[in-house]
């Protein structure tokens, strides 16, 4: 068996890093539905009681900031009064979003 030149070595290193990219990518999102819908439902429920919790003044401020458009705003607001991270902060703000344009 012939050995392999530098070139082909590379090239070979890239094709398999090429296909276990790909093979990554394609199982990466098979969640099923049941999982996704259970996940919704988690986020809307955690959404609703942090401002349920949340001061009536502070949410004043977050519902005005989200009515002018300004939902960077609104979640510094959330983080603030909250000690939420930035993640958890923004899905509470899109889910009251969309309880004040409901």
């Amino acid at each position: 068996m012939n050995a392999l030149d530098p070139t082909q070595i590379w090239l070979l290193m890239a094709a398999v890093a090429y296909i276990a990219f790909m093979a990554g990518r394609a199982t990466a999102n098979r969640g099923d539905a049941e999982s996704r819908e259970t996940r919704a439902l988690r986020q809307q429920e955690s959404a609703e009681r942090i401002f349920s919790e949340m001061d009536a003044s502070i949410r004043e401020e977050v519902d005005r900031l989200l009515n002018d458009g300004k939902i960077i705003n609104a979640v510094k607001i959330v983080r603030e009064n909250t000690g939420l991270g930035l993640r958890d902060a923004k899905l509470a703000v899109d889910w009251r979003r969309r309880m004040i344009k409901s």
